[in-house]
């Protein structure tokens, strides 16, 4: 699996929304400015640092969220994220635990919308 995040220690600590979407789009992760916004008025995001300013941590919950939006609504994911999170996003190891669960179920399923669901259901303990 490929993961978006894995030379992130090149990327500036400290990003502009623009440079946000950049890195998104570089990562061929399907981020808009819109759904930066959309994700922040929901919860799942906090908001920028200084009203401006996005952390690689902010990266990390878009990363993982990139991963989850196309069989979870934006509700579900932030619930199963939040008891993750600080005022900044996930932390680096945090993601790198949760990229780990995923390459291991990865190993065990064939993949699809089970894959992914079973995925997040074992993250969280959630019933599906």
């Amino acid at each position: 699996m490929n993961d978006p995040l894995s030379d992130i220690r090149h990327y500036s600590p400290s990003m502009t929304i623009s440079q946000v979407l950049k890195f998104c789009e570089k990562k061929e992760m399907g981020i808009t400015r819109a759904m930066v916004q959309n994700y922040i008025r929901a919860g799942l995001l906090p908001p920028p640092k200084d009203k401006r300013f996005y952390t690689h941590k902010h990266l990390a919950v878009l990363a993982i969220t990139d991963r989850l939006k196309t069989v979870f609504d934006i509700p579900l994911i932030q619930k199963a994220l939040s008891p993750y999170m600080d005022e900044e996003g996930l932390s680096l190891d945090v993601y790198a635990q949760l990229i780990k669960e995923v390459e291991a179920f990865s190993a065990e399923w064939s993949g699809g919308t089970l894959f992914t669901m079973a995925c997040a259901a074992e993250l969280k303990g959630l019933s599906i």
